[in-house]
């Protein structure tokens, strides 16, 4: 049986030790058509294992494992000039991370020392590493060292996760982020040295990883030393899975035919979505989770508990860092708008230089760099959206937090676990009912510019975002209307249970018993229409509620 590549980005391994591998050397061919490269995505979309592909195919090093590595691949059929024809440098700044800038200097060198080493010792060259506390320093000796050689081959360099250490830099002050890019900083001296090296032939090519385009124009000159083809439709899938990838990887791991059809069901609403090109129509899957989802099912015999790798559940801190950047009070607004309208209108920004500007585009931007907005459709302006459910719930809980906060107000997380626990064994929503009613109380005076039942669901969305036992949907199509909240149980939860809910939504000053009780006849009706709907019949253990809100306050619930 092929073993789950999860939390496995090294080529090597995953062709010699009988791992599942999704072919992308077909992209070999294309990526060489430009020298010097920047492709940025997500996190855990699978770039360090497109980058230890390349370093193995192009490794002098490794020209006699050619075959045994490539065998069966599209490039071993297809094989370039530039095939193992390159002295491979690899960095990976992925460990950088500190706040103290002192601290991330001294990260930032020891990542480049550790590269510059094994660079040494994978071919053995008789160079001596310079003693510095400079990267540009102990990169230019090195590459300087290297050309003294004389060798017939050039360098081809990796950079994985160039912008990493900026997740730190972001959490804190934005002027202390600019200290380290602007010119004498030691990022951008690093970098200049990869441009005076690839000028003088030294470095002939040069591929970039990362994820944020925040750091690029600050680096250097525009960052003129690779050509960004980050919204390149012809890169859009170099890496995560298509379509066809994803139903591929379910035929090869054995499943049955209606296993991979329910489970690519689960990965279409749960991990697909993501396009990442504006000339493209193909979305993208993230790799990394459908690969922790099987591997859950690989080891356990069944589904994963949680939909969300927890590696994932840092994005909601990304989130905050972007938003708290500059103009705070301003991207509060936009991420609730996003929140509350499920999409928002902007344009993709190639280059970020807070230094200079940060307006809703560049929050934009950095959001969909992230993988928490993505292209919907493109009507002058981009319409941009959340990709999938995870994503969704990334942002409701986001939300709930930042609301909760700025507020003053902290829902007792004692409670909110117990009444998801109820609705989770007993279908019973009024725990979770009466919490909304108290959230709403606290918060009304100072947050609710606009209140209805558009807000009333939003509010039961961020309680159920804390909870990875169900999935959530917002207007689900049914019949001839859309379900208010339709709740269901997650694969491989313990939920007994799943609802559907009507809320029905009556101005304090329009409130009467006649007018409750014409709302409540209203709301049954249509759940009984969205009853007959073979999707939702078909859902296990399901209850079925009408909630009637008279402001803030529960005036009626009613369980069908």
């Amino acid at each position: 049986m092929l073993k789950i590549p999860y939390g496995e980005s090294h080529f090597e391994s995953l062709r010699t030790q009988g791992y599942l591998y999704v072919d992308k050397t077909r992209f070999i061919e294309e990526v060489e058509k430009t020298r010097r490269f920047l492709h940025l995505r997500p996190r855990r979309f699978g770039k360090s294992l497109f980058l230890s592909m390349m370093d193995c195919y192009y490794d002098v090093a490794m020209a006699d494992r050619f075959d045994e590595l490539f065998g069966g691949l599209h490039v071993h059929e297809f094989p370039t000039e530039n095939r193992n024809s390159y002295y491979m440098l690899r960095f990976n700044f992925s460990g950088v991370q500190n706040t103290k800038l002192e601290n991330l200097e001294q990260g930032f060198v020891a990542k480049v020392k550790d590269g510059a080493q094994a660079f040494i010792d994978r071919y053995d060259f008789d160079i001596k590493l310079v003693e510095s506390n400079s990267a540009a320093i102990i990169l230019g000796s090195l590459l300087s060292s290297f050309a003294a050689l004389k060798l017939p081959n050039k360098v081809y360099m990796l950079i994985d996760e160039y912008d990493h250490f900026t997740n730190s830099v972001l959490s804190g002050d934005g002027e202390e982020f600019l200290t380290v890019l602007r010119r004498g900083g030691f990022v951008r001296a690093f970098y200049e040295v990869i441009k005076e090296k690839s000028e003088l032939g030294i470095v002939e090519r040069l591929f970039i990883t990362g994820v944020m385009s925040v750091s690029l124009d600050s680096m250097t000159s525009g960052f003129n030393i690779a050509k960004n083809m980050t919204t390149n439709a012809r890169y859009a899938d170099v890496v995560g899975f298509t379509s066809e990838e994803v139903k591929d990887v379910l035929k090869k791991i054995g499943l049955s035919e209606e296993a991979q059809e329910s489970t690519y069901e689960v990965f279409r609403e749960n991990y697909n979505g993501y396009l990442f090109s504006e000339e493209s129509d193909v979305r993208i899957f993230n790799s990394t989770l459908i690969n922790y989802y099987l591997s859950e099912w690989q080891d356990n015999g069944n589904p994963p508990k949680s939909l969300v790798d927890v590696n994932l559940n840092q994005s909601g801190t990304t989130i905050g860092n972007i938003v708290d950047l500059k103009n705070r009070e301003a991207n509060y607004e936009l991420i609730g708008q996003i929140v509350e309208d499920k999409e928002v209108i902007g344009e993709l920004q190639p280059f970020i230089n807070i230094d200079k500007k940060f307006d809703e585009d560049d929050v934009i931007t950095m959001l969909y760099n992230i993988g928490i907005l993505t292209i919907q459709n493109i009507e002058g302006r981009i319409r941009f959206v959340m990709p999938n459910k995870i994503i969704e719930r990334i942002c409701y809980k986001y939300l709930s937090d930042l609301t909760q906060k700025k507020a003053d107000y902290q829902v007792n997380g004692r409670k909110r676990t117990v009444a998801l626990r109820v609705l989770e064994e007993t279908g019973d929503i009024e725990p979770i009912t009466k919490l909304a009613e108290e959230f709403l109380t606290h918060i009304s005076n100072r947050n609710l510019r606009k209140f209805d039942e558009k807000y009333v669901k939003l509010v039961y969305f961020m309680f159920l975002a804390s909870t990875d036992q169900l999935l959530v949907y917002n207007e689900f199509p049914a019949r001839n209307g859309f379900i208010d909240l339709l709740i269901k149980k997650s694969p491989g939860s313990n939920a007994k249970y799943g609802s559907i809910i009507e809320f029905k939504y009556i101005k304090k000053s329009d409130t009467t018993d006649a007018k409750i009780e014409s709302e409540l006849v209203e709301g049954i009706a249509q759940i009984e229409e969205y009853s007959k709907d073979e999707r939702i019949s078909k859902i296990p253990n399901l209850k079925k509620y009408v909630i009637v809100f008279s402001g803030y306050e529960v005036v009626k619930l009613q369980e069908l």
